[in-house]
């Protein structure tokens, strides 16, 4: 009886709850039905006018960031009471004379119209106006820059005490990444760009991620060298291993200006393969996604930093902000279509044509329905299995609970740390840093690179290469913990340390310290293996913001590489120097691309038995007084430019050598220098097979000097290009011999007709008691068939010696230093 009692009074209870419930969801109906939602953000009065800005846009309000960046100055300015005009450069439709009218323009807005407070500058060509006429238009008046993608010159801008602003992060990197890891079978990236200033800046930072990717082919295409037909032709040909990167591209050979529409609609009508995008537009359209910067939170911060100044902020003491956030956008049907992995994309990726799902139509309904289901579920259970139920959907939800935290302190963990060495990662570090480390904290920066990383997992393998970084930051933990430091893994086989309250110096202790740690043999097996580091530093100041001390950091250990290796740098000011040095080299190079700024000079090989010229090595100069070659050419190598630089070197030799023969002069073989960096110049043999038909030279006048580092390579694609040469009848010749770390073997199976030996050889062996293995290596060389030239002899005895032991050519001051070519051409041994 107690029994029956307690189930009808759990059963009445039951149909009174839901009843209950069913009251609760009538008034929820109730309201949901006649109630609106409004869900628009409640409208502020505007602020009464207190200042009045002008904003130099440097294109029009068709371009497709021109909607973002209003929207984000709206929203700081106009409840601050700015208000602000808007002026037009129109850049990338017009050339110099639309300058001209813009600052006559402006000049009569100033002196008859308006009056501005200060200046906005929206991107490169309104920043690039506004330095060169601020002493005339805008003296003295706060200038706040955004969407600038060239680093040096807003690195430059923001030297000035009337300037700051933002410099607009491109994500073209952290695109690429994305694209390699949803592709990895795909080792072929084209760079689409155009020679805007943006286009320029895309392609530098492009091309100057060749080094990190080895692996990769980085094909350039640009659509400013091409009509709309050839561009069409071209996207439709690109390879089927390839990745289209589709950056700043909107003008063509003719100089016709396409809209972000128009230019992406014919991308994707012409190209079949993957396209990524590292900018804002064009979404829907047919682009696979990207990582591009937030435009409009660029300029809410641009308006910020423009009501600080407005307040009296001294803009001098105002760094140039170098971080904007970032977006990252993929097309959901194209990522369905390409069947790619989603987990691959970041937690926080928007997705755009994604199809609407059966909760999203219907979520607003759903949890009604479902609780009215529930409720006619209560009244038809009786008490007993309710509470069985109950307890089983309890114990579920425990365990997903404990399910679902732990997959969330795994993912936290995946986006926090690298999982191979267990360590900080590169992203976790820096925001660290930003977030904790304040302009008057005390610490160091230091960034440690594995010397000669790349051998080692060449001759151990990769797996045995992580081990050993492994081992590594094993014995740099023990530092950590005590010392309270933090540890990251900044790249490949590079580490971050963040060392608090203390100021590193050269011969410290906390150097001693870590140089002993990763110096120490480590074992393998039986033997054990000793490596070393290159480590660069950067210590806090009160000024310099922490995401920069990184930027040091990794200079002052490039810096120590270049020193040898094995060693450490502290970042100063003579490496600002030098970087600015870089930049003055680097503008120095463009104009001398632009405006025939190179020569060439001649120096003389000479028979050793008849003493009559055999040939000639062609060596590059510019015209510019005070840059020699080895400041430009060590620039145009990382710059990405050396292609170019090879391009206008072989179209001034094979010309000349058509200028000595039309002048009835006896042509002898001249040789050009050809980098390990124009690999990846593909056009580059055709260039040459052009010209030699273009100028009807015969291909043996013309010869290519390789070093020997690029013969050792063996790769795919360098094995290639020889080929074609010596299909062309080029010969080739090997250049530094005797500075790599290779055997002999190796000269029995490559391509290589003439051995250049080097002159540091010449110097140390070509003495007495040494000569001897001179000697050998000339008699090895003619046992192989091979011709050798020799480098830098100097002096009368050198010659002797040489002649004496059979050797075929002689290049060097005691005959001749490099002389013009007039000069070369009638050169006589006297």
């Amino acid at each position: 009886m107690d029994k029956r009692k307690t189930l009808i009074f759990l059963r009445n209870f039951s149909l009174l709850l839901s009843l209950l419930c069913i009251f609760v969801l009538f008034i929820f109906l109730l309201r949901f039905i006649t109630n609106e939602i409004d869900t628009n953000d409640e409208i502020k009065p505007p602020a009464e006018v207190r200042h009045r800005v002008l904003f130099i846009s440097s294109y029009d309000p068709l371009y497709f960031t021109y909607d973002s960046q209003i929207k984000g100055l709206g929203k700081s300015l106009y409840p601050n009471g700015i208000e602000y005009d808007v002026a037009y450069m129109y850049s990338d439709a017009r050339g110099s004379a639309s300058i001209d009218q813009f600052y006559s323009f402006i000049k009569n807005r100033f002196s008859n119209m308006k009056k501005y407070e200060a200046i906005l500058l929206g991107d490169d060509a309104a920043l690039e106006f506004a330095l060169k006429y601020q002493s005339e238009l805008f003296p003295n008046m706060p200038m706040i820059f955004f969407g600038v993608n060239n680093y040096d010159l807003a690195l430059k801008a923001s030297r000035n005490p009337y300037i700051s602003g933002l410099y607009e992060n491109d994500y073209l990197e952290e695109t690429i990444n994305l694209a390699i890891s949803l592709f990895p079978e795909r080792k072929t990236l084209i760079g689409l760009h155009d020679q805007s200033s943006s286009g320029k800046t895309d392609f530098e930072i492009f091309w100057s991620l060749r080094e990190k990717y080895p692996e990769y082919s980085f094909v350039d295409l640009d659509s400013s060298l091409l009509s709309q037909t050839d561009l069409v032709f071209l996207l439709a040909e690109l390879p089927k291993d390839s990745i289209l990167i589709y950056m700043t591209c909107y003008s063509d050979k003719q100089s016709n200006v396409y809209s972000m529409l128009a230019r992406t609609s014919t991308v994707v009508r012409s190209a079949s393969v993957p396209i990524f995008r590292n900018y804002v537009g064009g979404e829907g359209m047919g682009i696979l996604g990207g990582v591009h910067m937030d435009v409009e939170e660029q300029c809410y911060k641009a308006g910020q930093m423009l009501i600080w100044a407005l307040g009296n902020g001294d803009l001098s003491k105002m760094p140039l902000d170098a971080h904007t956030e970032s977006r990252t956008a993929f097309d959901y049907r194209l990522m369905k279509s390409f069947n790619l992995d989603f987990s691959l994309l970041p937690k926080d990726t928007i997705f755009y044509n994604r199809p609407e799902s059966f909760l999203s139509h219907y979520g607003k309904i759903l949890p009604t329905i479902i609780m009215l289901f529930v409720t006619l579920i209560i009244i038809l259970l009786y008490s007993k299995v309710g509470k069985m139920i109950s307890m089983t959907y309890i114990a579920e939800l425990k365990k997903s609970q404990k399910t679902l935290l732990d997959s969330q302190e795994q993912l936290t963990y995946q986006a926090e740390y690298d999982e191979i060495l267990d360590v900080l990662n590169r992203r976790t570090i820096t925001a660290w840093l930003r977030d904790k480390m304040k302009l008057d904290s005390v610490y160091s920066v230091v960034i440690i690179d594995i010397d000669d990383f790349k051998m080692l997992n060449e001759n151990y393998g990769h797996s045995l290469a992580d081990s050993i970084l492994q081992y590594i930051v094993a014995l740099l933990k023990g530092m950590v913990e005590e010392g309270g430091w933090k540890i990251a893994r900044f790249g490949g086989d590079e580490l971050l340390l963040v060392i608090p309250d203390e100021i590193l110096d050269m011969d410290c202790q906390t150097v001693r310290q870590l140089f002993a740690a990763i110096r120490a043999p480590i074992p393998l097996g039986d033997e054990s293996l000793a490596i070393t580091a290159s480590m660069g530093a950067s210590c806090s100041d009160g000024i310099t913001p922490a995401e920069q001390h990184i930027i040091n950091a990794e200079t002052a250990m490039y810096e120590a590489k270049t020193r040898g290796k094995n060693g450490i740098v502290i970042y100063d000011d003579k490496m600002k120097e030098k970087a600015l040095e870089e930049i003055r080299i680097k503008e120095k190079l463009q104009a001398a691309f632009d405006n025939d700024g190179f020569f060439m000079l001649y120096q003389p090989q000479i028979d050793t038995q008849t003493k009559q010229v055999s040939g000639y090595e062609a060596l590059v100069r510019m015209k510019e007084p005070g840059i020699y070659p080895g400041q430009f050419i060590p620039v145009a190598e990382r710059s990405g430019w050396i292609w170019r630089i090879g391009r206008i070197t072989t179209e001034l030799v094979i010309k000349q050598l058509a200028a000595w023969r039309d002048q009835g002069k006896t042509l002898h073989p001249v040789s050009v220098n050809f980098s390990s960096n124009q690999l990846n110049d593909h056009g580059y043999v055709d260039f040459v097979e052009e010209l030699l038909n273009r100028y009807d030279i015969p291909p043996h006048y013309l010869e290519i000097e390789i070093t020997e580092g690029l013969f050792l390579e063996k790769s795919v694609l360098a094995d290639d290009i020889f080929r074609r040469f010596k299909d062309l009848g080029i010969r080739l010749l090997m250049d530094d011999f005797g500075t790599g770390y290779s055997s002999l073997g190796y000269l029995t199976y490559i391509p290589v007709d003439v051995i250049k030996l080097d002159k540091s050889l010449v110097d140390t062996y070509l003495v007495d008691g040494k000569d001897s293995f001179i000697r050998n290596i000339i008699h090895l060389m003619h046992d192989l068939d091979k011709n050798m030239i020799i480098e830098g002899v100097e002096e009368e005895r050198q010659f002797l010696r040489l002649k004496e032991f059979g050797a075929d050519t002689i290049q060097g001051y005691f005959f001749s230093k490099p002389i013009p070519a007039d000069e070369a051409i009638d050169f006589t041994v006297s």
